[in-house]
């Protein structure tokens, strides 16, 4: 945990004496769509990813990135990251929790506490296994959790040193992982999970490494993902990562400073990238 809180620390400081964008979204970390709107998760303008402070929110944004609702939620949020959507239902992990909205109304229906289980305070990404079922990355304490949706039955599936992006490909019942190592701008590693007899398993892709932080799977061999770079200065960029091969390409685009958790429209080969140390979203085609 030490090493997590110096880092959060440093990048504070860092983040702090930049200014961030004059579009409405404050430290944006994670962006989704259900087809017709994208929602970004903000961190709030104080940047402590950890912190029950009240000032996270969600935005609600025109396909092309325009604003619609700045504040999208209709009750608190703290440091909300991780997204998914389910049969019209917004869900958003908040430090220890993840929490269900209306996408109609942007009222609150949902709460559950992974705290008891995981002992996480920093939930990060979200992903759909089914219509029940989701998958939630636990980064402080590196662990990969299930959560059942309508129970609220919460279970620990897997140990992934510095958990951040997870995608889950439901033709093959892969879970794609990718870490963030706070010591180690370059230890982060891609991983999957798989299951055999019921039992969750967990193998290092290839020796592609860095400071990864958004996952998606483009198609049935090609996974998609972003890379801090480095937390001193812009860095970040996007990569694609081919399964069979094992071996990484960046996309030749202008630097991403703080490339977080994106949002991929496979069949458009579009993808929306929250800067988040810019404070804004950044559209590329593939």
């Amino acid at each position: 945990m030490k090493p997590l809180i110096s880092f959060l620390t440093s990048m504070v400081l860092v983040i702090n004496t930049m200014a961030q964008d004059s579009t409405a979204l404050a430290n944006p970390e994670s962006v989704i769509s259900d087809g017709k709107f994208l929602y970004v998760t903000n961190i709030g303008k104080a940047l402590d990813p950890t912190a029950k402070d009240g000032d996270g929110f969600i935005s609600k944004l025109s396909l092309d990135g325009k604003m619609i609702e700045p504040r999208f939620n209709t009750t608190k949020l703290n440091a909300p990251k991780g997204t998914a959507i389910i049969r019209g239902m917004l869900y958003v992990a908040d430090i220890d929790r993840v929490i269900g909205f209306e996408l109609a109304t942007g009222k609150q229906f949902a709460e559950i506490n992974l705290s008891p289980v995981t002992g996480s305070a920093f939930l990060n990404d979200l992903t759909t296994m089914d219509d029940f079922t989701l998958f939630v990355s636990c980064t402080d304490v590196g662990k990969i959790a299930e959560v059942n949706i309508r129970t609220g039955n919460v279970r620990v599936i897997a140990d992934v040193k510095g958990a951040n992006g997870i995608t889950y490909d439901k033709a093959t019942n892969r879970l794609y992982t990718c870490s963030f190592d706070f010591q180690n701008m370059k230890g982060g590693e891609l991983g999957v999970i798989t299951w055999k007899n019921h039992i969750p398993a967990y193998e290092k892709i290839g020796d592609v490494h860095g400071a990864f932080d958004g996952l998606a799977l483009l198609d049935d061999h090609t996974l998609i993902v972003s890379d801090w770079g480095a937390i001193d200065h812009p860095a970040g960029f996007v990569e694609k990562v081919d399964l069979k091969t094992k071996q990484a390409t960046k996309f030749d685009w202008p630097v991403i400073n703080g490339p977080a958790d994106f949002y991929l429209n496979a069949s458009e080969k579009k993808i929306y990238i929250p800067a988040l140390v810019e404070g804004k979203l950044v559209i590329q085609q593939l």
